[in-house]
């Protein structure tokens, strides 16, 4: 059930939910506690239990970014070391979410700063509660968002909005959110639950092998060509036709209606 008690694990109906669980610090992370939750994705993944994964925080935020004292020791880091220890963990968790096999929502129960943010971006869904507060306030240390944020949300929000976000540290409501395509279903809090239970049951009910491959044109479509994804496509395609879940669905198709 459990994988540590800073880390909840939940398997059941097909649906893998990983829970941040350090509300003391608002779900702030480290390089090590991310390392747990990329191999905790990577377990989930290979689970055949699961169809679909699911990301949340406990308690009043989803990930308020980098824990303070990390903050403090990256200013004792060089060039090398941050690019090895830091990296390796923040880009390997966005690597981890969008080379997933499965889809994977993230169930944004409270604000999503910083890397939490990036992390919320990185999903393939994102469900807010209106509690919820979308910010990349990276700029307002200096820096700037290297998880992949920089990509992804040009491509969900468009280039304005994403820039705005990215270049003020625009703080973004869940409603917000939802009339510009940064999520895709906002819900009060005391249904909050309910709601990410319903839309990801409606995506574990769908063939795992089609998902799979789905997820993989998506994300193939995003930074290739067209004349390359046509090839692609007509392969992938082939392979789903010869499976057994088109078949079945197929033969419900003729069967006689009662």
């Amino acid at each position: 059930m459990s994988t540590n008690e800073e880390l909840l694990r939940n398997v059941a109906d097909g649906i893998g939910t990983l829970s941040f669980n350090r509300p003391a610090v608002r779900n702030a992370i480290t390089p090590e506690y991310l390392m747990q939750v990329i191999a905790a994705i990577g377990e989930i993944e290979r689970d055949d239990a699961v169809r679909v994964i699911v990301l949340t925080g406990k308690g009043k935020a989803f990930c308020a970014g980098a824990d303070m004292s990390f903050l403090d020791a990256l200013t004792r880091m060089d060039s090398a070391q941050i690019g090895e220890q830091v990296y390796a963990a923040f880009q390997g968790m966005a690597r981890a979410i969008k080379l997933c096999g499965k889809p994977v929502i993230a169930a944004v129960n409270g604000p999503a700063i910083g890397a939490g943010c990036e992390i919320a971006v990185a999903c393939d869904f994102r469900i807010a509660s209106r509690t919820a507060v979308f910010c990349e306030n990276w700029i307002d240390l200096g820096i700037m968002p290297p998880l992949g944020g920089l990509y992804l949300l040009p491509r969900l929000i468009g280039l304005e909005r994403a820039t705005d976000m990215v270049m003020r540290a625009t703080r973004v409501s869940a409603e917000r959110a939802l009339e510009i395509g940064l999520v895709s279903e906002v819900a009060d809090p005391e249904q909050f639950d309910a709601a990410v239970a319903a839309f990801a049951a409606s995506l574990a009910r769908r063939p795992a092998r089609a998902l799979k491959v789905v997820k993989q044109a998506l994300r193939r479509g995003m930074e290739g060509t067209l004349s390359g994804e046509w090839e692609f496509n007509v392969q992938a395609q082939s392979l789903l036709l010869t499976g057994a879940d088109f078949a079945a669905a197929v033969a419900a198709i003729r069967a006689p209606k009662g």
